[in-house]
């Protein structure tokens, strides 16, 4: 059987899915070489499948892409900062647990060391494989029902960040939902890393600054 048509097979394309995905928790690696181990390992199965990497969606970005960049990245910013994640937080009655990243808070070497990782493993790295590969390896299986592309991957998005906690893995849920409807869109996997990686870049400013409790602060408010 030729090796292309046996790799894209339903059931193989979810194995892939699955080995890849189960790579963030090997031993072997920490961060932020395992996301750099997750990517190479995603060109290289999307290669064997299809010769090319064009189910990834490596799009030019120009100045149309740089409007939908900063549109979507301003919506998602206000909309989740001001309105979900203090509603989450009071629903379950506490806030995201942050506290992993209070060691970069007031060291600028660990800021920008963990800006630089950050870009690696969760811009290109989780965008990558929940959206570019997770999307392409699902659609063997769902074809046209879309949503379920999106549902999916936001559970798999949604999974890693258990350390959060609940309102954590909820907020990262709703994120994976919203980057999927992004990347179902407009099927340019730069513009879902540009916009993960500017949300991230503010969190991160603000966990040096150390003003975390500004994401549920909002929550006395409500």
């Amino acid at each position: 059987m030729n090796l292309k048509v046996l790799l894209n097979n339903k059931w193989i394309a979810l194995l892939l899915l699955a080995i890849t995905f189960s790579l963030i928790y090997n031993t072997f690696t920490k961060f932020p070489y395992t996301f750099c181990v997750i990517i190479a390992v995603i060109l290289l199965f999307t290669y064997l499948q299809d010769g090319n990497l064009k189910n990834l969606n490596f799009k030019k970005i120009g100045s149309s892409e740089i409007k939908i960049i900063l549109i979507s990245y301003l919506a998602l910013e206000i909309s989740m900062d001001f309105i979900f994640q203090p509603l989450v937080s009071k629903i379950f009655n506490e806030p995201a647990d942050y506290s992993s990243f209070k060691i970069i808070e007031g060291n600028p070497q660990k800021y920008f060391k963990w800006l630089f990782n950050m870009w690696i493993s969760a811009a290109i790295g989780e965008e990558l494989l929940f959206r570019g590969f997770a999307f392409s390896q699902l659609t063997k299986w769902f074809g046209e029902k879309k949503i379920w592309l999106v549902l999916l991957s936001a559970v798999m998005f949604s999974l890693p960040h258990l350390y959060q906690g609940i309102s954590g893995l909820v907020m990262t849920f709703l994120f994976g939902l919203v980057f999927g409807f992004i990347y179902l869109k407009f099927k340019n996997i730069w513009i879902n890393i540009i916009v993960h990686g500017l949300i991230d870049t503010v969190f991160l400013t603000l966990s040096y600054y150390g003003l975390t409790d500004f994401y549920s602060g909002f929550n006395i408010i409500l």
